[in-house]
């Protein structure tokens, strides 16, 4: 009985997070398709792979500050997502939200925190894609692709 009841909240737990795994030429056809700058798309591109590597479902929990970041562009709750009521919530959204296989919020998220702060926000960006070569995505609008 026991083993069951962890069973079943285990299978209840995990299917409350339904995640994707994007590929890089999938993720920057959407998110060109979705106001992202072709030309910004590299940046953002190595930004991803470096932060959540492409995974919409990544959660850190290992900030030094205690704060939490979520899903692909990992987007920190302190200022940019509440858990529940708590954190500033500047995008207006849930942090649970930005753990999803829809990554319509986190992208219009994403934006917004760029429009404020450039890809300084990111730390993953400032460390490892900063003035460094960065992935290509020419060949993902390609005629064909």
């Amino acid at each position: 009985m026991k083993l069951f009841f962890v069973s079943a909240l285990l299978l209840a737990v995990l299917g409350t997070c339904s995640g994707k795994i994007y590929n890089r030429c999938e993720l920057a056809r959407l998110m060109a398709a979705n106001r992202f700058p072709k030309e910004q798309l590299p940046d953002w591109i190595c930004l991803i792979q470096n932060e959540s590597r492409y995974d919409t479902s990544a959660l850190n929990t290992k900030n030094r500050d205690g704060s939490k970041d979520y899903g692909i562009f990992q987007i920190n709750n302190y200022y940019w997502c509440a858990e529940g009521k708590v954190g500033a919530n500047e995008c207006k959204l849930q942090c649970s939200s930005l753990r999803d296989d829809d990554i319509g919020d986190d992208m219009r998220c994403a934006l917004f925190i760029y429009r404020r702060h450039q890809f300084n926000a990111w730390n993953a960006w400032k460390d490892k894609c900063r003035g460094k070569p960065k992935p290509s995505v020419d060949e993902c609008f390609a005629a064909g692709k």
